[in-house]
């Protein structure tokens, strides 16, 4: 059986580290990946006391990049499935045993199922991004833009990605579909605190849409 990793990317998560570990089953705690991705709080301190498994980017170099930091230090220790989930509870960790099980060459994608508590800029976003990545990818994605999800990491043997910011979930959902990949869908709660989204509306737009018509070049 292979190796099973959480990859937690990290910027200025200093105010719900601790509560994210407490809601952690225990069975999880020795499988913790964190990327610190340039946090200016007490992020990187916090996490050098806990003595999980850290990696750490000076500066801030965005969500997808931190991902692909862990990915590259899972494939150094032989690979293996890859949950990754977002450290500001927005994902339930209370959930990683229902992205555990997850079979050859499909990506298990978490999806909000009720977008009534989602800001509505966020409902409208969701919306056409999910549509327009499931266009491309010749999927059913219902939710295109949450970053819970497993799958194992010999999906990166086969494609490479090259987004570094949020864009990098979208492109990874399209260039694993074109490659014969299945999507695979577990609902998950809408939950919305009061911290701030790093998603900067409009530019992470323009990004997006600069991706997707990028994607017709792809193979």
């Amino acid at each position: 059986m292979s190796s099973s990793y959480v990859v937690v990317p990290v910027f200025n998560g200093a105010s719900t580290i601790s509560n994210f570990l407490d809601k952690l089953d225990n069975e999880w705690l020795d499988r913790l990946i964190f990327v610190d991705d340039g946090s200016s709080d007490d992020t990187g301190e916090i996490l050098k006391q806990l003595n999980y498994t850290t990696l750490t980017h000076e500066q801030n170099r965005g969500k997808g990049a931190a991902i692909q930091t862990a990915l590259h230090f899972i494939k150094e220790k032989g690979g293996g499935q890859a949950t990754t989930i977002d450290i500001d509870l927005q994902h339930p960790p209370e959930q990683l045993n229902d992205f555990n099980d997850v079979s050859e060459e499909t990506i298990l994608l978490g999806y909000r199922n009720n977008r009534k508590n989602m800001p509505i800029l966020r409902q409208f976003s969701n919306f056409v991004t999910s549509l327009l990545v499931s266009v491309r990818s010749g999927a059913a994605i219902k939710d295109s833009q949450c970053g819970y999800r497993s799958f194992n990491t010999k999906l990166f043997d086969q494609i490479e990605c090259v987004e570094s910011g949020f864009q990098f979930e979208s492109e990874m959902l399209i260039k694993a579909s074109l490659k014969g990949w299945k999507v695979e869908h577990i609902a998950i709660p809408t939950i919305y605190g009061d911290q701030g989204s790093a998603m900067k509306n409009i530019k992470d737009t323009v990004k997006f849409i600069s991706l997707w018509f990028k994607s017709f070049i792809w193979t």
